[in-house]
């Protein structure tokens, strides 16, 4: 029987799970977008790029694995939904008749007219909704532009006792809707059948957490960040029907991380991300000011009152105190442009641009100082609360954050399983530090599911795992 607390208005479901297996294998944040489009190239929007590394992987594992039981468990944010939006060509060329036979697959019957009439101006520019008919589409896309990816986990799941289990995170809310597991699981048995193979292993969704027979404690960590906890019931609506209901960070990514990243790919990548708006500032000063004011409005017209209260609440008398240097400032700096513009003399710009640019990174960086609304990068001050709770607990892991971590204490452990996508690190004692393809090994045949070494990240180079290196901070 599953277990429930919550934060503040929101429920959380803990799910008990025991198996036989005796290895898990966890990663986390692959956040697989769209990949290759049909003409070769890939959005900005894409974040992932270890197709043929993640093969590797699986091919490594499946060896070492052959003849034992194992699980591997996808942590939260595999596909990332948030990131799949529309070619120019293909808004205006949208194939409804390939929606609608994709759709059939799972037993949802909608006529062109239907989806023409469902398709509206906003996602055009946006990307789909999320209708549970929308996120099939986005992931047929998905599946087929990282074909490599998911033949991966076929030839996993063909394998006598190899299990997948898929835990939500904020990226991949639509985890929710039991059409698109579905549709999920249908893509992958197409996949293997076209290869040869029968899918013979189990494949799970977990909502919001699992524990594995009674040790090892596994959630994404997301209800944990302001900007991603997700304010009451799963639904707008409260229950399988309609829109799903967002966290404020995720119409940020709709709304504003979209635009900014077909533009400047890998920018919402940076470590820390306090950095961002100041660097956006400096290197594409015009879409800085495309997001601050047209791109914001879409948000502010869009974004979950509810969402948007709970992160700042406590803050909005300072917003409008706040939001009145900043916008001024915006505008003096404009009129300014217009008319060096004007005059052809364009000798102090960049005077201009880096005193916008410190002039808003001040106030805005103290605007996140006083109310804490900066992402959290660890999640680990959440493990005593939950161990307590659950005191045969073992092992905690968590994603999210995109920072590997691992802290011992006694006879227990919390592992952060970092992430597999690009960071651009500007933090000098991290600048070198290569700290993608990173994974958890959990292995129940031992006295204790961990050891200093489960905490690895994959050489594709050298295509074999090795030990990963941590600074301690203070």
């Amino acid at each position: 029987m599953a277990l429930q607390y919550s934060l503040p208005n929101e429920l959380h479901q803990v799910e008990n799970l025991n198996t036989s297996a005796a290895h898990f294998l966890v990663i986390s944040d692959l956040h697989i977008a769209r990949g290759k489009e049909p003409s070769g190239m890939i959005a900005g929007t894409e974040n992932f790029f270890a197709d043929d590394a993640f093969y590797r992987w699986i091919e490594f594992h499946l060896n070492k694995y052959q003849n034992e039981a194992a699980t591997l468990v996808i942590n939260g944010d595999f596909i990332d939904f948030l990131r799949v939006i529309f070619t120019e060509a293909e808004v205006l060329h949208f194939d409804y008749m390939e929606w609608q036979n994709i759709l059939q697959k799972v037993h949802i019957q909608r006529t062109l007219e239907e989806l023409k009439a469902s398709f509206s101006e906003d996602e055009k520019v946006y990307g789909f909704k999320t209708d549970d008919f929308k996120c099939i589409w986005k992931l047929e896309k998905v599946m087929a532009g990282h074909q490599k990816v998911f033949l991966a986990l076929t030839e996993w799941l063909s394998c006598p006792n190899k299990e997948l289990l898929i835990i939500k995170g904020n990226h991949d809310l639509e985890w929710h809707w039991e059409k698109v597991q579905e549709y999920f699981s249908l893509k992958l048995n197409e996949i293997a059948v076209m290869h040869n193979r029968l899918i013979l292993g189990k494949i799970s969704f977990i909502q919001d957490a699992v524990i594995i027979n009674k040790k090892l404690y596994i959630e994404h960590g997301h209800r944990y960040d302001k900007y991603a906890h997700v304010v009451g019931t799963p639904t707008l609506e409260g229950n399988l029907s309609g829109q799903l209901r967002l966290p404020l960070g995720s119409f940020i990514n709709r709304y504003l991380l979209n635009r900014i990243e077909i533009a400047y790919p890998f920018l919402d990548n940076i470590r820390p991300t306090s950095n961002i708006l100041a660097i956006l500032l400096k290197e594409r000063f015009p879409l800085a000011i495309e997001i601050l004011t047209k791109r914001m409005l879409a948000l502010l017209k869009f974004v979950d009152k509810k969402a948007f209260a709970y992160v700042f609440g406590q803050a909005l008398t300072f917003i409008g105190i706040i939001m009145l240097p900043v916008a001024l400032t915006i505008f003096l700096m404009y009129k300014d442009i217009m008319n060096i513009n004007l005059k052809g003399d364009w000798g102090n710009l960049g005077f201009l641009k880096n005193l916008g640019t410190l002039v808003l990174s001040y106030i805005i960086g103290q605007f996140v100082g006083i109310f804490n609304l900066k992402e959290p990068d660890d999640l680990s001050q959440e493990a005593p609360r939950i161990f307590k709770k659950y005191p045969e607990l073992e092992v905690i892991t968590m994603g999210h954050t995109h920072n590997p971590m691992q802290i011992f204490h006694e006879n227990k452990a919390f592992f952060n399983s970092g992430t597999w996508i690009p960071i651009v690190e500007q933090s000098v004692g991290n600048l070198k530090e290569d700290k993608t393809y990173n994974y958890l090994e959990i292995n129940f045949l031992e006295e204790y599911l961990f050891s200093k070494d489960s905490l690895k990240r994959w050489n594709d180079d050298a295509q074999r795992p090795e030990g990963l290196y941590l600074t301690l901070k203070n």
